[in-house]
């Protein structure tokens, strides 16, 4: 799907242009601060729609931060500097305090979602089209871009790999310093697969250059296929199959076998106020119609796509609209309350890591790994991430 910025500004200005209605008292700050993706992305473009609805319809405003990657996402969050962070599967790597974040000044965080735009996000390797690359299991010996300090989307290639009994042992490894740098590295020759979503506007830019685009499909039918998605949900459980048919050089006529997961994911911290969330929740459901029309991937908000026994648990907030809804059942109840459980497991284990670990980096980065699955094995939880 080709997204115009130019048409998604002019759609906006026309809908703010409408007379304004009274507006009732809020529990919604008159400036919320949120980071999102990078300008030119969806979900930058989804934060710059919701905020316009939200200063035409409440007076509140959204102040965007854009950041390059995962990290510079999250710090803002983690400082407090932003009350939101619309963000990537990386906000559930900082709850279990993985990656980048298994470090001393980060650790495991107090994530608490608010709503996620589900299935409108595909994920995948694109390769140019010049390379001929068709499949997982023919990247041996081919240049793949691996983006620094993006660990989420470099797991999609570890696990695109794993699915053609493939690990990065076996390719080319070409470091980028962000999105816009690994398209320039395709388009200029310098690399020839990237990992992206098919929905980032971006990635039009490889489909109109002379190299084209193609996305290396996955399939799930056969046997052996089934068997190949099974090695990539062990590198990454939260990566599923999905059919798509719309994006960067995906269409009805030319469909795409890959995989998704929800994205972008509005994030929080578990000390945000019950009532702004819940005021933000109701919000953005209540004018949903609206919401959807003004940028792409933004249908994934609707109520009914949420999915409440997720890998995170939700904000209070969030669950006091969803139970007035009456979506909230008491098995997601039980989960989320679960969910939290975890979150405390891992807290405390990092508070015995930083008290007694002097190690090394390294080090404290294996050490760790050890104590946070020794903890949550203990209390009946898979710690995941241990291989």
């Amino acid at each position: 799907m080709r997204f115009s910025l130019y048409r998604f500004a002019t759609t906006l200005a026309l809908a703010l242009a409408l007379p304004a209605s009274a507006a009732a008292e809020s529990a919604l700050p008159r400036v919320m601060v949120w980071t999102a993706y990078g300008t030119g992305a969806a979900g930058y473009a989804q934060a710059a729609a919701l905020g316009g609805l939200l200063k035409f319809e409440e007076g509140s405003n959204i102040r965007i931060l854009p950041g390059r990657n995962d990290v510079s996402r999250m710090i803002p969050l983690k400082t407090g500097r932003a009350g939101y962070c619309l963000c990537g599967i990386a906000s559930y790597f900082g709850q279990e305090g993985i990656f980048l974040f298994n470090k001393p000044d980060w650790g495991p965080q107090p994530i608490r979602m608010v709503l996620a735009s589900q299935g409108t996000q595909s994920f995948g390797l694109a390769a140019a089209a010049d390379t001929d690359l068709e499949h997982p299991r023919d990247l041996k010996g081919q240049k793949v871009i691996f983006i620094r300090g993006a660990d989420s989307i470099n797991m999609i290639t570890s696990a695109v790999l794993a699915y053609g009994g493939l690990t990065w042992d076996d390719v080319r490894r070409v470091d980028a310093s962000g999105t816009n740098e690994a398209i320039e590295a395709i388009i200029n020759g310098h690399a020839d697969v990237m990992p992206m979503s098919t929905r980032t506007p971006l990635m039009e830019r490889i489909a109109a250059s002379p190299r084209g685009i193609n996305w290396l499909d996955m399939p799930n039918e056969t046997a052996d296929e089934k068997a190949a998605w099974a090695r990539a949900k062990n590198v990454i459980p939260y990566y599923l199959p999905q059919f798509e048919t719309r994006g960067a050089g995906v269409s009805e006529q030319d469909p795409w076998n890959g995989g998704g997961y929800a994205l972008p994911i509005l994030v929080t911290n578990a000390d945000r106020s019950i009532d702004e969330v819940y005021a933000l929740t109701k919000f953005v459901e209540d004018h949903y119609a609206s919401f959807k029309t003004l940028a792409p991937g933004a249908e994934g908000w609707e109520l009914s796509r949420q999915v409440f026994d997720w890998v995170m648990p939700y904000h209070e907030g969030a669950v006091r609209y969803f139970r007035e809804q009456g979506v909230w059942s008491e098995e997601y109840e039980a989960h989320n309350q679960r969910l939290l459980e975890r979150q405390q497991i891992l807290a405390d284990a990092w508070e015995q890591q930083l008290s007694e670990s002097l190690e090394s980096d390294q080090s404290f980065q294996g050490s760790w790994m050890a104590r946070r699955a020794e903890a949550l094995t203990a209390a009946g939880f898979d710690p995941g991430f241990s291989r």
